[in-house]
């Protein structure tokens, strides 16, 4: 707690129980009197719940940090209590404020100025929102409109929830926590995803089931709804600047199949033996899909790839008791969540 320790080991402290999630510097040089940076968290046991109070600080998250601490693939979910903190997380750029909750993805680089403010976060491992929430595991921004009774029931919730944790067994938090990602699921999907950010998600993360299933011959509209309980139009929706569903796996197997069949190291293997690894049933219908798309045959492909690469062996293509010992811990934390999850925890 702020008043135990000189206020710049304080300071420093703090930073080392927020950086495996990333740097923070203060905006302004510290002063006598200033407001401290504090932090309160709750494990629960496959993720982490804190109520943090800082002043105006920079956050980053560069290629080195995120390699520095790569166990921390997690997604935050961050409520602002207090003032506003402007994000720029891979792609999206936004600026959290109070009455929303707002998605921060440790998958990609970040770069964020705040003000003086408070902020409740829920630090969700990537792979448990693969398995459970698949449209958020590459979410970033808002995660529901800004104005909406979802977005306003979500805040509620999550000031609940840290408000009553101190009373909490620790057998509750499983519950806990499947509690909570079941309200985001029902909130994020009653619109049948209406926030841009689960949106932009829900396409990257159906992409990447596709490409993990190719090979599939089932793989289609019927089972990606399925997997990730949306509706047709939903994917319809998604697709459309694509051509559709359909016409985008279509094409990434083609594409896979060219980059298969013109691999050095696939010399060997028949061309039809690899058209079918990637979800062709016919050899005619793939010679002539082939042919269209690329506008040569899958044999003539072969012979100009292996004499274009000749020699260069290309990869394949990718298929408690102190002040120190707390700070250690709730860093420790941080990147536990995952090989928690692994083990079954």
């Amino acid at each position: 707690m702020p008043g135990e320790l000189p206020d710049d080991e304080y300071r420093l402290l703090w930073r080392r129980s927020i950086a495996p999630y990333f740097d923070a510097e203060p905006v302004e040089r510290p002063l006598p009197g200033r407001k401290l940076p504090d932090i309160q968290q709750y494990h629960l046991g496959l993720a982490v719940l804190a109520d943090s109070n800082f002043p105006a600080q920079r956050f980053k998250r560069d290629r080195r940090w995120m390699a520095r601490y790569e166990d921390c693939d997690h997604v935050l979910f961050q409520l602002m209590l207090q003032g506003h903190n402007r994000v720029v997380n891979g792609n999206a750029e936004f600026t959290e404020q109070p009455g929303n909750v707002y998605a921060v993805n440790l998958a990609h680089q970040l770069d964020a100025q705040s003000v003086d403010g408070r902020a409740i976060t829920l630090v969700l491992p990537r792979a448990l929102l693969r398995e459970h929430l698949p449209y958020l595991s590459d979410a970033s921004g808002a995660f529901l409109p800004d104005g909406s009774t979802a977005a306003r029931i979500f805040v509620d919730y999550l000031v609940s929830l840290y408000r009553n944790l101190a009373a909490a067994k620790a057998a509750e938090a499983d519950s806990l926590i499947r509690t909570t990602m079941g309200l985001m699921d029902s909130l994020a999907m009653s619109g049948d995803i209406v926030s841009s950010a689960a949106k932009d998600a829900s396409f990257a993360a159906i992409c990447r089931y596709i490409e993990e299933h190719l090979g599939d011959f089932n793989l289609g509209t019927e089972q990606v709804c399925k997997r990730f309980r949306c509706s047709r139009s939903t994917v319809y929706r998604l697709f459309k600047p694509q051509g559709g569903l359909w016409h985008h796996i279509q094409r990434r197997r083609l594409i896979r199949c060219m980059l298969t069949i013109t691999h050095p190291k696939m010399r060997h293997r028949r061309i039809f033996d690899i058209a079918v690894e990637f979800g062709f049933e016919s050899a005619s219908q793939f010679s002539r899909l082939f042919h269209e798309h690329f506008g040569m045959t899958p044999s003539q492909a072969r012979e100009a790839g292996f004499a274009a690469k000749a020699g260069l062996g290309a990869p394949l293509p990718p298929v408690g008791s102190n002040a120190l010992s707390t700070a250690e811990l709730m860093a420790r934390w941080a990147t536990s969540l995952t090989r928690q999850l692994h083990h079954g925890a």
